[in-house]
């Protein structure tokens, strides 16, 4: 049998459970995993590897080099089908991170069809 006490904390827990799940956000976190002066090892290390690499040399001859990465996440905080993908940019250069950018966003709305039968 549960007292009271008891009782009562698992209201606690339910109620502070969904008022986490209700207060969620979509925001991507591969931009806050990096920080400038990182080096390509680093960065990896922290995002994982990335799906594209480009690389030149400028004028005065320092390496340039841009790490792409994709990614996903949910619309409205999850509550819906609708997803965006994000395409960062991370920018070295003479192998240490000097620029994050954000590239295109991709918004893939899902269309609900609701079919009632009665």
């Amino acid at each position: 049998m549960k007292t009271m006490k008891t009782k009562k904390i698992h209201f606690l827990l339910v109620i502070t459970f969904f008022a986490l799940l209700l207060s969620c956000k979509t925001h991507t976190i591969l931009s806050q995993k990096v920080t400038l002066g990182m080096t390509k090892e680093q960065i990896i290390q922290a995002c994982g590897k990335p799906y594209k690499t480009s690389a030149r040399y400028d004028n005065e001859e320092n390496l340039q080099e841009i790490l792409f990465y994709k990614e996903k996440t949910w619309d409205d905080g999850g509550w819906s089908w609708s997803t965006t993908v994000t395409n960062h940019l991370f920018i070295l250069k003479n192998g240490k991170l000097v620029a994050i950018d954000q590239g295109n966003e991709e918004h893939n709305k899902q269309q609900y069809n609701t079919l009632f039968v009665w």
